[in-house]
Parts: structure tokens; C-alpha cells; sequence
């Protein structure tokens, strides 16, 4: 009966490239072999760090070969990282990604503080997510906060005096039919830390309504028609907080003072006259003036 033959000659070559694999004893062997065979005698590997795993990738591309960035990385008898050495270009554009990274980051944390600062009464707006929006009896205000690295020039918005539509990137935000008819010229938007804030007048505010209607009427539930229910005030009449609520854009502001008529000349009363201190001109009675006594008598 034959044994069967383990081929353990004809297996290790295999096994020690493949399975066994010590890339930093290949690289010392041609110089180094006797620590090259301790290395392996003892189960010793080198282990790389995300720098010098980095580093190596970074050779490959160049066409440097894997074992002179080895040799410079470390030494022999006692590996130990070398000095990373990079040419002035590569400092230059390290420095530069490091202050854009910074510069982000206080940017993205401004923004996030000037948003999350924005606050929103209770019952006179929401917090909806992607918006903010509050009112008071003259105005809406609604805040959106713009993306990371995203220009104030593509925040678009379209306003008409029942229409709003709020587009960030292309990406709709806020679309819709307003609630209620705003007066677009004396409305406006703009990019202030990161958040685009739109301000409405209100056509139907306090001291302003329309026919027939109320300063109750003039509270918003929704900043559109037909808004979802997280983005819609449960409330079925304005809350007493609303009525207290600062009140601008008054039109009477921009209109001309109306003169009040003068009265007519027989109701105007004729002046006593003062025999010590003269008299006063009975001629001109609206001016009212003092002459003495010997004026007079030329007169």
C-alpha cells in the first residue's frame, strides 16, 4: 500500500510568496538577508501607517519604485519613520487645501449659528425642515439656509403678488400660490451669513384691509396654498400674541399731509385794542402786529 506524499517541497515556494508574504523582509533581504530570515523566523511585519500607505500610493503614481520609498521611510536595524520631504509646490498646496478646509469650516458654523439664532414665536410661523417662517401684522419673513459651498448667486426667487417660488442649486424649495397678495415692490430678498432671507409686505395688514375684511383676516396659516400639514398652523383664529406684534409699512407714510381749510374771514374774531401798549392794527387783522399810537393816527 503507498503512502501518500505530501509535495511539501514543491508547496513552500507557493506559500511563503502567497500566504506568508513579508514585504518589508523582500525589501531588506538583497541588503540585510540575516535580518531579512530573523524577521520571517519570528512572524515580524512591518505595519503602515495611513501617512506612508499614502506616501507609497503616491510613489506608484510617479513611477518610483516601492522599495526606494521604503529605504527613505525607514532604516534598518531599527525601522523608524523617516522625515516626509516634499518640494515647495506640494507644501504650497498642502498649506492652501488646509486654509480652505479652515475657511469652510468657519463658514459652515456661522451659518449654522445664524440659522439656528432665527427664532420663530409660537403660533406665528414654523420651522419646517428645509425653511423657516414667521409673520408679524404687516410682514412674512422666510429664511432658508443655503448649502455648503453653494453662491448666493443661485438662490433664485420669483415673486408676483400671489405667486412665490423659492430655487436653490435648480432644486425647488418653496413653490407655490401665496396665502394671501403681497405687494411685490415694496417687497424684498436677500443672502445675509449663509441663509437667504425673504421679507413680504403684506397687501391686507393692519390699517390696510381689504373690503369687508378684518385685522383677523390678515393672519397667515401657510406661506403657500395648499402647504403640507407640518408646514400649516393648526389654529383657528389668530392667536392674542399676533395682535401685539409690530406693525410697518404704513402707506400714509408716503402720501402728501392734506391742508386743513382756513376758516372764513367773518368768523375771524377783530382783536381788542391796548390803549397803554398801542393798538393792535385792525388793517391786518391776521397778522396781528403792535403799532403805537402815533403810527396809527398817520395811517
Amino acid at each position: 500500500m503507498l503512502k501518500a506524499v505530501i509535495p511539501v517541497q514543491a508547496y513552500w515556494p507557493f506559500h511563503k510568496i502567497q500566504c506568508r508574504r513579508n514585504e518589508f523582509a523582500d525589501a531588506i533581504e538583497e541588503a540585510e538577508p540575516k535580518f531579512a530570515r530573523w524577521m520571517r523566523a519570528h512572524g515580524k511585519l512591518a505595519v503602515l501607517k495611513d501617512d506612508e500607505v499614502d506616501r507609497l500610493e503616491r510613489a506608484a503614481a510617479t513611477g518610483t519604485r516601492r522599495e526606494e520609498v521604503m529605504e527613505t521611510m525607514y532604516g534598518r536595524l531599527e525601522p523608524k519613520p523617516a522625515a516626509a520631504r516634499y518640494s515647495a509646490e506640494e507644501r504650497a498646496a498642502m498649506r492652501a487645501r488646509e486654509d480652505a478646509e479652515r475657511a469652510a469650516a468657519r463658514a459652515a458654523a456661522l451659518k449654522s449659528a445664524s440659522y439656528l439664532a432665527i427664532d420663530v414665536p409660537r403660533d406665528m410661523g414654523l420651522d419646517c425642515g428645509d425653511y423657516k417662517w414667521r409673520q408679524t401684522q404687516s410682514h412674512v419673513e422666510i429664511y432658508v439656509p443655503l448649502p455648503d459651498g453653494m453662491p448666493a448667486r443661485k438662490a433664485v426667487v420669483t415673486l408676483r403678488p400671489r405667486y412665490l417660488s423659492i430655487e436653490l442649486d435648480e432644486r425647488p424649495v418653496l413653490r407655490g400660490e401665496l396665502t394671501r397678495e403681497v405687494k411685490v415692490d415694496e417687497s424684498t430678498w436677500y443672502v445675509q451669513d449663509g441663509v437667504l432671507e425673504v421679507v413680504l409686505l403684506k397687501r391686507s395688514r393692519r390699517g390696510n384691509y381689504a373690503d369687508g375684511q378684518t385685522n383677523a383676516d390678515t393672519f397667515w396659516k401657510s406661506v403657500v396654498k395648499g402647504a403640507a400639514e407640518r408646514e400649516t398652523l393648526c389654529l383657528e383664529q389668530p392667536p392674542t400674541a399676533y395682535y401685539w406684534t409690530l406693525c410697518d409699512g404704513d402707506d400714509t407714510a408716503n402720501k402728501p399731509l392734506r391742508r386743513l381749510p382756513l376758516p372764513a374771514k367773518q368768523d375771524v374774531a377783530k382783536p381788542a385794542v391796548k390803549q397803554d401798549m398801542g393798538q393792535i392794527d385792525t388793517k391786518n387783522p391776521e397778522l396781528g402786529e403792535k403799532r403805537p399810537q402815533s403810527m396809527l393816527a398817520e395811517a
